[in-house]
């Protein structure tokens, strides 16, 4: 049977003890746990695409040349695209590199490391494996949030230590630019390769001056993305450690609060509950007697 709330106030009062002494306990237990919980910190890096710079020239040229240019790919085919350049940051690859790189395993699982010491495991069950780290990282430590009017990316990486989260965070800026230079590189070199196989095959003197403007553009291009610092995304704003009290998770406010108020309805359950056996208690003895 469902009591009305002038029941239950009335047997808070006459239970206050064991309800005070539930709510109490209750208090303690979640400032305990505040307390004693990682703090998790925020850091995050601010990256733009990179302009066109000397590639700009190639797509014009490239026009003129109609079906051939589209045989030397690479840069000749138009821009960069920042959508690609998103995907990039957002990918699982990069991900198993950082991951590889710095052996992290052991970082993001430190309660299975005995597992990552033997090869054949210790007979308790799998270790950790990349496809948990990857899955780790994108549910629970990196967000890569876009600011599509501004042509931003925003790199958030949340970890336990703030130098650990800053780090990781420019290290994966860095991750994607230099995989972005190695295929810019790449492709220059393969559309080398075929206009100068172009070069040797044409016979008229108009086509093979264009072949060799295409030629000395994309030798450019090779060496701008070799040498240049940021190939791909401008860092607007590096990934900083955040201040040890500046910290997004645990919230200890809110853990004491939500503690407490557990704590409130644990006691108005157990007291109810007490209340309602003794009553059919007493029930079950006038019914017999």
């Amino acid at each position: 049977m469902l009591l009305d709330i002038e029941t239950v106030m009335t047997q808070v009062r006459h239970q206050f003890k064991l309800f005070s002494l539930l709510v109490v306990a209750a208090f303690v237990i979640s400032v305990i746990v505040a307390l004693l919980s990682r703090p998790i910190y925020r850091s995050e890096a601010v990256v733009a695409q990179v302009g066109e710079d000397a590639l700009s020239n190639l797509g014009g040229l490239a026009s003129q040349l109609g079906g051939l240019a589209s045989l030397a790919g690479g840069p000749l085919g138009g821009g960069r695209s920042w959508n690609k350049a998103l995907a990039v940051l957002r990918s699982r690859h990069l991900i198993e590199e950082l991951v590889t790189r710095e052996n992290l395993l052991p970082v993001l699982f430190p309660e299975k490391r005995s597992w990552l010491l033997s090869a054949t495991g210790n007979g308790h069950g799998r270790g950790p494996t990349m496809g948990d780290a990857v899955y780790a990282f994108q549910k629970r430590i990196l967000q890569i949030r876009e600011d599509a009017k501004a042509n931003l990316a925003t790199v958030r990486v949340e970890w336990f230590d703030p130098q650990v989260a800053a780090a990781w965070a420019n290290e994966l800026v860095a991750l994607a630019d230099e995989e972005e230079r190695a295929h810019a590189v790449t492709d220059a070199q393969l559309s080398l390769n075929a206009l100068q196989r172009e070069f040797e095959k044409a016979e008229a003197v108009e086509l093979r001056g264009a072949i060799a403007h295409l030629i000395e553009e994309q030798l450019k291009a090779k060496i701008v993305a070799g040498v240049r610092g940021q190939f791909e995304y401008r860092v607007i704003d590096r990934a900083v450690p955040a201040d040890l009290d500046k910290r997004v998770q645990p919230t200890r406010t809110t853990m004491v609060l939500a503690g407490t108020l557990a704590g409130i309805l644990l006691g108005v359950v157990v007291v109810v509950t007490r209340f309602d056996r003794a009553r059919k208690k007493l029930a079950r003895r006038e019914a017999t007697g």
